[in-house]
């Protein structure tokens, strides 16, 4: 059995809400694989990860470790991990009679799109990080605050555009995720054309963040799903099929 870390939030378990994690539970559903999740406070996730024996996944400015989630321990195996490439590398490897996330000889692919496109949502957080906030419970606010406001140099209020404001910095990042859109042909239904991968859930994890955090009759959600000719509005309803929480 594999367990999943995910994040907690106050409106109980069974759902998962955070991109980061999302993208890997969408993984673990495709590859059809047993999994149970283990939900888990923000302050709580460096000794979390220390506990598992996972080694951290980059340096703070500060210098220290940075301990992050998703995290898995996969029994089978005895294998610790929290870094969601290295994850599905090892899922990948481990695993080798499921749908592969990364299809041979698309390694650099998948690493050139995690590349490109991670700096985009630069344009999103400032939307997504305020209503984070509130949906979390008070050890996990508390720690989330501090954390993000440190980043922009502001209080969570003062994060969200509004007005005018609001309109210009969701057209950018609009324009930014349209850079994707792009990349693909028309006709295409996943990053690779027919084949589901790795990149289409990443993509697909901060669709549903749109739905889980901001709602689904929610406007910022339904922009998302409207954007560009519909496009990941069909991305949204071609993974519906892999958004089981267990």
């Amino acid at each position: 059995m594999i367990t999943l870390y995910d994040f907690a939030w106050k409106f109980g378990q069974g759902v998962c809400w955070n991109p980061h994690v999302g993208k890997l539970r969408y993984c673990l559903n495709y590859k059809g694989l047993q999994y149970k999740t283990i939900w888990i406070e923000y302050p709580d996730v460096k000794a979390t990860i220390e506990k598992i024996g996972a080694k951290s996944t980059g340096l703070q400015p500060t210098g220290e470790p940075w301990y992050t989630i998703p995290a898995i321990v996969d029994d089978a195996t005895g294998v610790a991990l929290a870094e969601s490439a290295d994850i599905v590398e090892y899922l990948d490897n481990t695993y080798p009679n499921t749908p592969r996330l990364i299809p041979e000889g698309t390694h650099a692919f998948q690493a050139a799109f995690r590349d490109a496109f991670y700096p985009k949502l630069a344009y999103y957080y400032p939307f997504l990080v305020p209503i984070t906030e509130t949906v979390l419970n008070p050890p996990s606010a508390t720690f989330f605050r501090a954390k993000y406001e440190a980043i922009f140099g502001k209080k969570l209020e003062n994060v969200y555009p509004e007005g005018q404001e609001r309109v210009v910095a969701w057209n950018k990042w609009k324009e930014a995720i349209g850079g994707v859109d792009a990349w693909m042909n028309k006709d295409d239904i996943w990053m690779m054309g027919n084949t589901p991968s790795f990149a289409d859930f990443i993509l697909a994890s901060f669709i549903l963040s749109a739905k889980t955090l901001f709602g689904a009759d929610s406007q910022e959600y339904k922009e998302v799903l409207e954007m560009h000719d519909g496009r990941w509005g069909r991305l949204a309803k071609n993974v519906e099929r892999y958004n089981r929480v267990l």
